[in-house]
């Protein structure tokens, strides 16, 4: 009988012993489940961030891409180019190729319509033509196709062109029709001349994009073309080679089943995405290595001009770090917890008390606790880091929900649009509203934008969330009083299941490029328009003299004959207004010449606005001028600034029919390299809808008879030709009742101090003078 407590507490024992085996097999499943999810949670955040980083990459390739694309078009639109003219198609292709040089662009060339010729400019800036044959050229017989007018072209990247055997190059053509206006071609005939076209080194072109990117402690970017084909990568032997294949050839020990899968099935079908695969070396480190990337696709084409049968051409951007730098942390913290349990486990076994097992447990929780807060301040820190790049970034960058309300924007975004909404005009207050991100998270984009603007956006998100596409454009934007220009891409966010429920929109401002753009293309219509006005005058100015001679000789015979007398005096007033028209018409089309002159600004407004006192008077106009004391000297003819503030101090009291107040204000610009004259009236401003052709020659918004449309013309040629500018703002008042009129303001550089000490001038001191943005 006495053997029965003894066994019982054996079995208790081996009781005991099973159950904590149970616990401690339990405890350590559940940790490993525990720490493998963890893993994941991880990795998908960390792929997450890089995801962001490869679409922020992609959307600025993307934008260079079609910057050159609009620089070859706007290149197309020259006559030099439409009808390589022998004195002028190499300067203006140079001119072209300073500014997109550093995009990539080795060479640009123009071939005849019947491809017996080709006009080329190397890099180096050397002009050359060549006879022979290019008619089996495929962007020749794509550019003859009448439906592609307009359109253009984008090849894939190549080893094989000519000149360029080896180097990645890729081709970017436009028709060339005969449209524009010169001296030798008034009646353009519009036919097909041919095809304009641009060498792009694709290489040069994806490492700027990519040389800089750093994800975590030692991942990088590399960038695909659309046959998997390397254009960018850290391996300087992977470049040019396939990328289905270069890596086996590296390592055929391992498998690359994983990353090829996500090549050809993801990344070549332009989509976007992350993933994980296997390498074989990273940073010279050899063997097999887990690798965390993601990917977003570059659009090299309009989506709207591609064939349905066809998907548009695309590149791929790839950002990659190794699983380790995110694994390593967790691994640590889970081998520690693994040696804790055991322990706990063996001391249960020992027959200890439970409660030093509570205790040990309590500690572990503590330690773990800590070392997962600490994890988390490091993520937090990852998040920071990407965080920054997006709030320092030159670019707006916002994301909106579903119905267009505001979730995030950077600090750029939210200064630009607290500028643009303020009533305080930039321009006179010399600084930049700053705006914060709080004050417009929440808002919709019909409380940042006016209500054409907002439906664009609005039409858009439909658009991208109906296509599942990223598509960018370049359009106008109305934010407050202000207009810009936008180049913006849209992305679709999508949740677990992949559905889209936010977007990210990425503009880039880019309303200065525009105005350049349109200034080129008015100096381009201001010359062919001027030649053909010289030729017309001089054939009017012909039989005018003619019959102004013969009705002076007839005046002197009818003095006796009133009647007949009196009609030949009427005769001879038209024909002098005629002449009068036709000199008109001379002093626009005459080519100026630039004057090394110099004049000073302020004498010269006075003396100006003494000849024009009396007449604002009698029109019961109020002229309130604030003239800066002590302005330095401008490059300019004094005759001609003169005719040029006339014109503008006119057109100001022809907007002022019942009378009004004239502002005449003079100051330097911020940067000290200017001077600045501003006319600010109260006039009826001028419509919108005409505001973009005002400096067109022979517009005029005035009466039949009351204007010839050459006044703002020749100002702008006159102001241009002496490197300044002239800009206005126009509130009409149809639409600003409480505030309309229009302000124009003259931009001429200041002889600078070397210019200044040639030419025997003294430079006012900076202290004395205002300052005007």
């Amino acid at each position: 009988m006495r053997r029965f407590p003894f066994l019982a507490s054996r079995y208790a024992l081996a009781l005991l012993l099973a159950v904590n085996f149970a616990l401690l097999g339990i405890s350590i499943y559940l940790g490993l489940m525990s720490a493998n999810q963890m893993k994941e949670i991880v990795k998908e955040d960390f792929n997450q961030q890089q995801l962001v980083l490869a679409k922020y990459t992609a959307s600025l390739l993307e934008q260079d891409i079609n910057f050159l694309k609009r620089e070859l078009s706007t290149l197309n639109f020259s006559p030099s180019i439409q009808y390589l003219e022998p004195l002028s198609w190499a300067n203006r292709m140079r001119a072209t190729l300073a500014s997109v040089r550093e995009e990539g662009v080795v060479e640009i060339l123009r071939i005849s319509a019947d491809g017996n010729r080709a006009f080329q400019m190397d890099s180096r800036g050397v002009d050359q033509i060549t006879t022979g044959s290019f008619k089996d050229t495929s962007f020749l017989s794509w550019a003859a196709q009448p439906e592609h007018k307009g359109q253009v072209l984008v090849m894939p990247v190549s080893t094989e062109i000519p000149h360029y055997v080896g180097r990645l190059i890729f081709v970017m053509a436009v028709p060339t029709y005969e449209m524009s206006v010169d001296e030798t071609h008034p009646h353009p005939s519009g036919a097909f001349s041919g095809v304009l076209v641009f060498y792009i080194d694709a290489h040069a072109l994806a490492k700027k994009f990519t040389q800089g990117i750093q994800s975590g402690k030692t991942g990088y970017a590399w960038i695909m073309d659309s046959k998997g084909i390397f254009l960018s990568h850290p391996e300087r032997d992977f470049i040019g080679k396939n990328a289905f294949t270069v890596r086996k050839e590296r390592m055929p020990a391992i498998s690359f089943d994983a990353i090829n899968q996500i090549q050809r099935e993801k990344m070549l079908a332009g989509k976007e995405g992350w993933g994980t695969y296997i390498s074989g070396w990273h940073r010279g480190m050899a063997g097999e290595i887990q690798k965390l990337m993601a990917y977003a696709p570059v659009q090299l084409e309009e989506q709207n001009l591609v064939q349905e049968t066809k998907p548009a051409t695309s590149w791929s951007v790839a950002v990659v770090a190794p699983a380790s730098e995110v694994e390593g942390v967790i691994h640590t913290l889970y081998t520690r917890q693994f040696y804790l349990q055991v322990i706990i486990g063996l001391v249960v076994l020992s027959g200890t008390i439970v409660m030093l097992n509570f205790r040990y447990e309590q500690q572990f929780s503590s330690s773990l606790e800590e070392e997962v807060n600490r994890q988390k301040e490091k993520l937090q820190k990852s998040e920071a880091r990407y965080q920054g790049l997006v709030e320092n970034a030159a670019d707006l960058i916002y994301s909106v929900d579903a119905d267009g309300r505001v979730l995030s924007i950077n600090r750029y975004a939210a200064n630009l649009f607290a500028t643009a909404r303020s009533s305080v005009k930039p321009a006179t207050t010399g600084g930049v509203i700053q705006g914060t991100s709080q004050e417009f998270v929440g808002r919709t984009l019909n409380d940042i934008f006016n209500q054409k603007s907002a439906d664009f956006h609005m039409e858009w998100l439909r658009e991208v969330k109906e296509t599942n596409r990223v598509r960018s454009k370049r359009h106008p934007v109305s934010i407050g009083d202000q207009e810009f220009w936008f180049s913006t891409s849209i992305v679709g966010i999508k949740d677990e299941h992949g559905d889209t429920f936010a977007y990210e929109i990425i503009s880039r401002n880019i309303t200065g490029r525009k105005a350049i753009e349109d200034r080129m293309i008015n100096m381009e219509k201001l010359a062919s328009i001027g030649t053909l006005a010289a030729g017309v005058a001089h054939e009017i100015n012909n039989p005018m003299t003619v019959i102004l001679g013969f009705t002076e000789h007839l005046l002197e015979q009818t003095e006796s004959m009133p009647e007949i007398h009196e009609t030949l005096q009427v005769i001879e007033d038209e024909g002098l207004r005629c002449k009068k028209i036709v000199e008109n018409i001379l002093t626009f089309a005459r080519i100026p010449q630039v004057s090394e002159t110099s004049a000073e600004v302020s004498g010269l407004l006075e003396k100006t606005l003494a000849v024009v006192k009396n007449t604002l008077l009698t029109k019961k106009i109020r002229l309130e001028t604030s003239l800066a004391p002590g302005l330095p000297r401008v490059k300019g003819d004094p005759p001609e600034l003169q005719q040029v503030f006339i014109n503008l101090v006119n057109n100001a009291a022809d907007a002022m029919a019942g009378g009004g107040i004239l502002k005449v204000l003079t100051a330097l610009s911020p940067d000290g390299k200017r001077v600045a004259i501003e006319f600010i009236d109260t006039g009826a401003g001028i419509p919108r809808e005409a505001q973009a052709k005002i400096f067109d020659p022979f517009f005029t918004t005035k009466e039949t008879g009351k204007g010839t449309g050459l006044g703002l013309s020749m100002s702008y040629g006159i102001i241009t030709k002496f490197g300044g500018n002239i800009i206005f703002t126009s509130y009409p008042a149809d639409e600003y009742p409480g505030k309309h009129g229009t302000t124009f303001t003259v931009y001429l550089p200041i002889i600078s101090g070397p210019e200044a000490e040639a030419n025997g001038l003294e430079q006012a001191p900076p202290n004395q003078t205002a300052v005007i943005s």
